[in-house]
């Protein structure tokens, strides 16, 4: 399997999929979905971001296109955001004043490895044909159900992340 932690060239860690995240995940209880989704089905909140803004783009995305997607942040997810979300969850769990500033600390380095994370991705989408030309509304429910469905292809009716989709085609 090939490392796409390493991909050529400077990566651009401000881009339109970061500022699409910000908005969308910052929307009321989308927040709290996506992360029920990922205690649920252990899914990548950036990569459940990275379908729905893939749709406001009118791709509509393959089963194929997002295991490329997740092949390329895959290592860097296992070995960096997941390991730096476990610690802050525990130190959280200490309950001792103390440790907050630290846990801060660790909190801001997981932020800075989840927009790593996307600007792989953002980097990765360069190369995804997709079917381009979509209706955007469709594309966006379409995407996030087709990665939610790889994670479990018996989950409830569409949609699956009614929050989500719907913050994401508010931001068209």
């Amino acid at each position: 399997m090939r490392d796409h932690s390493r991909a050529s060239g400077p990566l651009q860690y401000d881009n339109d999929f970061w500022r699409f995240s910000l908005a969308v995940y910052g929307q009321a209880e989308v927040a709290e979905e996506c992360l029920l989704l990922q205690r649920e089905l252990g899914i990548d909140v950036n990569l459940l971001l990275f379908c729905a803004w893939l749709g406001t783009r009118a791709v509509t995305l393959s089963a194929k296109d997002i295991e490329g997607a997740w092949t390329a942040v895959s290592s860097w997810h296992e070995r960096v955001v997941r390991p730096l979300r476990e610690v802050r969850q525990w130190i959280k769990t200490l309950s001792r004043e103390e440790f907050e500033s630290f846990r801060g600390r660790v909190n801001e380095a997981e932020l800075d490895a989840e927009q790593i994370e996307q600007a792989i991705l953002f980097a990765h989408s360069k190369q995804i044909q997709g079917l381009a030309g979509a209706d955007r509304n469709e594309a966006i429910a379409r995407n996030v159900n087709q990665y939610l469905r790889t994670k479990s292809p018996v989950r409830a009716p569409e949609p699956c992340a009614p929050r989500l989709i719907d913050a994401a085609r508010r931001s068209l």
